[in-house]
């Protein structure tokens, strides 16, 4: 008789989906991402794009990715700058398992990023963008995440997250 070898048992992940507004927010999550989730850890974090247009278009395609997949969490990354105009609908469906949590980048994604690299004064969405755009990346290359490599390292994420409270909760979201 062959005596069985015995597996290890299996962990069960939880797992998280972030939404982000647009490319940019795409892009940064995964970075941040690749940056903080390792696969030993308990957690799967999955990004998705939103795709731009309103916030409530943006919530409307979390919920649909939530429904076709068994999330634990799902999170959706806007910017503050327009508000979500949800009737009650929208806010029930929100609310369904798993429940849709809001992020929000003042006054935009490039605000977070100017305030994580302590360039943020009070400026508007334009203004933000065009300050970033200018100063530290340009637009072309928001969306590719390797780009965010040399602006933000580990270390200063670790440091400004305690200052920053739009990235302390980006990082929480992500189980971090």
């Amino acid at each position: 008789m062959v005596a069985l070898r015995k597996r290890p048992a299996r962990r069960t992940k939880k797992t998280v989906l972030i939404v982000g507004e647009g490319s940019t927010e795409k892009a940064f999550l995964r970075y941040v991402k690749e940056l903080y989730i390792t696969r030993d850890m308990d957690i799967s974090v999955n990004v998705e794009c939103g795709s731009g247009g309103s916030p409530r278009n943006v919530v409307e395609k979390a919920i649909r990715l939530c429904g076709n997949r068994g999330y634990d969490k799902c999170f959706v990354l806007i910017d503050a700058d327009i508000p979500l105009r949800a009737d009650k609908k929208l806010l029930s469906r929100m609310k369904r398992k798993p429940k849709i949590e809001m992020l929000k980048s003042t006054p935009c994604i490039e605000g977070l990023f100017l305030s994580v690299l302590d360039n943020l004064g009070n400026n508007n969405s334009d203004q933000c963008k065009s300050i970033f755009e200018t100063t530290y990346l340009a637009s072309d290359k928001k969306t590719d995440k390797r780009s965010y490599e040399r602006l933000f390292s580990k270390e200063m994420l670790n440091k400004k997250r305690n200052q920053v409270n739009e990235l302390n909760s980006i990082l929480k979201a992500m189980g971090v």
